[in-house]
């Protein structure tokens, strides 16, 4: 790990330039934005009204006491609609509804669309980009850097071994081994991350790359640090020392899972502590959010458990650490909110949302707030609300394509309005999916996917056999309507009782459905062809790269040890 954290000094420091201590504070915020994955409702502490000893978040939960708490921040219910939905500021409906793959031909965000850190770096900010993608990575435009960001150290894909950053293919199957095979899913700003690859747990990986870039960061200049955490997307993979925190679980992926939760707390424990040590973090606005609910899949298989002394086992193996977890998705809880990942019950699309940070207003620490909003408004309310900047996206007006419909939240945000822009625009989901103030509404005939409740504890006795992925609810010939405010968990359907709603709310989505606009995303056969001939077995962009040159980075001298 030591000589990781050397190279990753080294590769580091040519990029971003030596560190000069500036005492003078910018005028403009830190940003220090967050992005978990799948990130069940009730696996935060903050969340239970009483504890529970598998529940073990301190660290955020004294972030969220002492920013704002965010109780009905929505998003997608899958990851790459929610991702691309903050760097394009759009809703899903206006951009993309469905997953989009590394090698997507159209890159999951069209190119002409203006990424979040191009906005931001027009109010010179510094922006750089850690951990999980997910938006795209046909063209150079396509990936982090092309959208703005300086650097960047991360995969494209949704979800990558955390050990040999290999691609993961989705749920194994009853598969009792771990698999050795695929595209490593590693990337440095503008090629493979071939120093780095197999150095040690990716997380970490993720953390020294922050440290390096706080400690790097010139401080009289405002920071965009936009950090994508793998926590907690399968394959569930986390060192063993904090698989050791759990052992009083007994159900493998729920006892990963919480581990993988409690890494998360420290890692966000050590780079915020670090933005306090240099000075930062009294004027930094820190924002997380997770991209979707937790998963309430069906295990479909056993976790594997291997030990430091399996044969072959090292840094660069997915082996040797413990419990790893791969087949179908189960481990998280979402209580008490129905449904979940890949769901549009609450447990899939209102999730686990905070801010925090010195910015934040004083009069305005230790609030929850109701007001609805979406992912998508953090583009405008960066832009706009923190940084002064006119968002208009002329680049895709002018290429045709959707403007961005991103909502400014900053007076909610800092006290300066009791309500949400949102509440009487609502939030289009996609064409049979409208959530307007306190109501949420599917057409007639929707089949509702996770139509189940978990308990306080996961699994419990029903959920053990019966996952909620097994249950399904069908909308009435006039709708399904919930009234999201009163009833959260979704527990009475009551169209009947609302007819006048029902057909406003009809009215409404017929309206906004007439705006939607998709495109395909079908993946191109070129994209392997590239990870294998061009970049060496690691997945990188495939299309308009010709004249991209790479240049290898000159040596230099480590500036900072972390």
């Amino acid at each position: 790990m030591a000589f990781a954290m050397y190279l990753l000094s080294l590769q580091f420091a040519l990029t971003v330039g030596v560190s000069q201590e500036v005492p003078a504070k910018p005028r403009l915020p830190h940003i220090f934005f967050v992005v978990a994955d799948d990130f069940g409702w009730a696996d935060v502490g903050y969340h239970r009204t009483s504890p529970l000893e598998e529940t073990q978040t301190p660290y955020i939960d004294s972030l969220v006491q002492n920013g704002i708490e965010l109780n009905r921040h929505y998003v997608h219910m899958m990851c790459t609609p929610s991702r691309a939905s903050f760097q394009a500021g759009r809703l899903p409906a206006h951009l993309l509804t469905e997953l989009a793959g590394p090698c997507d031909k159209n890159g999951a965000i069209p190119r002409n669309m203006t990424g979040i850190a191009a906005v931001l770096k027009r109010a010179g900010y510094a922006t750089h980009q850690v951990g999980k993608w997910d938006c795209g990575m046909a063209t150079p435009s396509h990936t982090p850097k092309g959208r703005g960001y300086d650097t960047s150290l991360n995969y494209f894909g949704h979800g990558n071994w955390m050990y040999s950053e290999r691609e993961w293919r989705g749920s194994y199957n009853h598969r009792a081994d771990v698999p050795v095979d695929g595209f490593v899913d590693f990337w440095d700003t503008d090629r493979p991350a071939k120093e780095l690859n197999g150095t040690g747990y990716e997380e970490y990986l993720f953390r020294d790359r922050i440290l390096n870039i706080l400690n790097a960061h010139n401080k009289s200049q405002p920071l965009f640090l936009q950090y994508d955490s793998k926590v907690a997307h399968h394959p569930l993979m986390v060192p063993p020392e904090y698989q050791d925190r759990f052992k009083h679980v007994a159900f493998d992926n729920r006892r990963v899972y919480l581990s993988m939760v409690s890494f998360l707390d420290d890692q966000l424990a050590n780079i915020t502590q670090e933005m306090q040590r240099l000075g930062m973090w009294e004027n930094t606005l820190m924002v997380l959010t997770s991209d979707n609910g937790g998963f309430v899949g069906n295990p479909l298989g056993p976790c594997n458990t291997t030990d430091a002394s399996f044969p072959g086992a090292g840094e660069n193996t997915d082996v040797g650490h413990g419990t790893v977890c791969m087949n179908g998705e189960a481990g998280a809880n979402n209580y008490p909110l129905r449904g979940g990942k890949y769901s549009n019950f609450e447990g899939g699309i209102r999730v686990n949302a905070f801010v925090s940070g010195g910015y934040v207003p004083l009069s305005m620490r230790g609030k929850k707030l109701e007001g609805m909003m979406h992912i998508a408004d953090w583009y405008r309310t960066l832009a706009e609300g923190i940084a002064g900047i006119d968002p208009t996206d002329h680049w895709a007006e002018s290429s045709g394509l959707p403007a961005i419909d991103s909502l400014n939240m900053w007076p909610m945000l800092s006290g300066q309005s009791s309500t949400s822009p949102r509440e009487d625009i609502g939030i289009i989901f996609h064409h049979k999916l409208l959530v307007m103030g306190r109501w949420k509404y599917a057409s007639g005939g929707t089949t509702m996917i996770e139509a189940a409740w978990g308990g306080p504890q996961y699994p419990n006795a029903s959920t053990a056999v019966d996952p909620i992925e097994n249950h399904k609810f069908a909308c009435p010939e006039q709708g399904c309507l919930f009234d999201v405010v009163a009833d959260p968990s979704e527990e009475h359907e009551v169209s009947s009782q609302h007819p006048d709603i029902v057909s406003h709310m009809k009215d409404e989505l017929r309206r906004q459905a007439a705006g939607i606009w998709s495109t395909s995303h079908e993946n191109d056969p070129e994209c392997k062809k590239a990870a294998s001939l061009k970049y060496g077995g690691f997945y990188g962009p495939w299309l308009e790269v010709d004249t991209v040159q790479m240049p290898p980075r000159s040596e230099a001298v480590a500036y900072v040890t972390i």
